[in-house]
């Protein structure tokens, strides 16, 4: 049952999962696909990183569900990797598992996110018309579970419950605060900021480093 208290989280450990929660790419907003195009093609180091097609139509259970990130394979080390995700990986991570949007922000001063997909950034919180709200609790919670495929949040290691993990609003804090700020935030809101926006920013803090 889903409460301030439960489900209870660990924090994302790259080294653990190996970025298993981007196996499939990521489901973008209406707006993010001209946002990442716009910003691939602004941005040589992200256009050198990922392949000409890197936005792709998606599909769930044979049907079209939206446009995502594109995927290329990728040899997963973990014993406890879920034997229903494929082994593949989005095009945005890089050898580690690291986010080239995420990286992009951090090395420029900027906050981590301000480049990355609404989906990625938020997971696994959900939200409800803009107000946080509890992640999945459980497989029978989890609109990702059928027959042939048992789950998505329930089986990656920040998305299921962990007795001795944080109450999911402590352990999402951070979150859950930048979802509360979202009609300021890139990507998500409006206006939000555009990519020139954003790329002035960085060269400003060029200029003017701290």
């Amino acid at each position: 049952m889903k409460s301030d208290n439960h489900p209870r989280l660990e924090r994302c450990d790259l080294e653990q999962c190996e970025g298993r929660c981007c196996y499939d790419g990521v489901y973008l907003l209406p707006t993010e696909e001209q946002f990442l195009r716009e910003l691939v093609a602004r941005v040589p180091a992200l256009e050198a990183a990922v392949p000409k097609e890197f936005i792709v139509d998606g599909y769930w259970s044979g049907a079209f569900f939206g446009r995502k990130t594109a995927t290329r394979p990728h040899d997963y080390r973990s014993l406890d990797y879920p034997a229903h995700f494929s082994r593949t990986r989005c095009v945005f991570a890089d050898a580690k598992g690291y986010c080239e949007l995420e990286k992009l922000a951090r090395t420029n001063g900027m906050h981590p996110w301000s480049f990355k997909p609404t989906t990625c950034w938020m997971f696994p919180l959900q939200d409800d018309d803009g107000v946080p709200a509890a992640p999945v609790a459980g497989a029978e919670d989890d609109p990702y579970h059928t027959t042939e495929y048992p789950g998505y949040a329930t089986c990656v290691p920040c998305g299921s419950h962990h007795a001795k993990g944080q109450p999911w609003r402590e352990a999402l804090r951070e979150e859950i605060d930048y979802l509360a700020a979202a009609t300021q935030m890139p990507l998500l809101g409006s206006p939000g900021h555009t990519v020139d926006e954003l790329l002035a920013q960085i060269e400003q803090a060029k200029k003017n480093p701290a």
